[in-house]
């Protein structure tokens, strides 16, 4: 990674913790290099996903899975078997 511009940032625990956990997942280095790593992965999302309310979807789903509105299934050959049906 070659230097560029100093950032001083203050990250709260636990999203550090969250940080860590991805530098030690990715097998990055150290924490600098995991925050730099995960901006650029931020920056480069396409618009879609950058402008998707994850929030609301996540609601609709917790919804239609109380409402019973999903399946279940107990091995990947039942699911697709359902797909084709």
């Amino acid at each position: 990674m070659k230097a560029g511009h100093k950032i001083t940032l203050e990250i709260p625990d636990e999203l550090y913790e969250e940080i860590t956990d991805f530098r030690k997942k990715a097998h990055i280095s150290d924490a600098k290099k995991a925050v730099c790593k995960l901006l650029e992965y931020a920056i480069t999302l396409p618009p879609y996903f950058k402008d998707f309310d994850w929030k609301r979807a996540e609601k609709e789903a917790d919804v239609e899975i109380k409402s019973g509105k999903v399946k279940g299934f107990s091995s990947v050959d039942d699911f697709l078997a359902d797909l084709k049906a």
